[in-house]
């Protein structure tokens, strides 16, 4: 069985991959480990839309801020943007490992609800999460507070408020998309953070 769970980036999907791991068993790849292997052999005049995120990481910090807060659907683009071109590693590697007959979670922004739809050959099930809370941005300063490797360790608070806004405007698009594909979406901010984390569970697998 393949298992795919997607959704807005800082929202508790690497998170509830490893409690998968952990508790059953179930071998797991980030769709940013799969886009990593495709931007070794294609560069961004082949393929630009694999490095749509990063033309936006290259702007100053303000840029990014003002275009999160002012322009967040053309930030949300370049997430799609670069999921799209994602996909051409994902999409191989899972039907690899369904002929081989191996369980696999794939997690991810590269997840969209358009792409898991067209896999009609495919046994898979699909949910993807989102947090439309407005104190997202306190869970987000927290959460990079408590890993040192964390990149927005040391974001100021102005651009983690900034990135609360993305995140929220695309949970509202995950939502839309997701539930006009028939799949399933989980509201992360709607119950306590473990709670919300047994229910993805429990939808995704069937069991706790």
């Amino acid at each position: 069985m393949i298992y795919f769970l997607g959704g807005p980036p800082r929202v508790g999907k690497s998170k509830i991959s490893k409690l998968i791991t952990t508790r059953h068993g179930i071998g797991s790849v980030s769709t940013d480990s799969l886009g990593a292997v495709l931007e070794n052999v294609l560069d961004p005049e082949r393929a630009p839309g694999l490095y749509a995120v990063s033309r936006f990481n290259e702007m100053t910090a303000a840029e990014r801020i003002d275009l999160m807060v002012d322009e967040t659907s053309r930030r949300i683009g370049y997430q799609i943007e670069e999921g799209r071109a994602t996909w051409r590693a994902v999409e191989p590697f899972i039907r690899r490992e369904e002929e081989e007959g191996r369980d696999v979670l794939v997690e991810g922004v590269a997840v969209l609800p358009e792409l898991v739809a067209q896999l009609e050959d495919i046994d898979y099930r699909a949910v993807f999460v989102g947090n439309r809370g407005e104190s997202h941005g306190e869970n987000i300063r927290r959460g990079a507070t408590e890993d040192d490797r964390d990149w927005m360790r040391d974001a100021s608070d102005d651009y983690i408020q900034a990135f609360a806004v993305l995140v929220r405007q695309m949970s509202h698009f995950i939502q839309k998309e997701a539930h006009s594909h028939g799949l399933a979406y989980i509201e992360m901010s709607e119950t306590p953070f473990g709670d919300a984390i047994d229910e993805v569970i429990h939808s995704l697998l069937g069991k706790k």
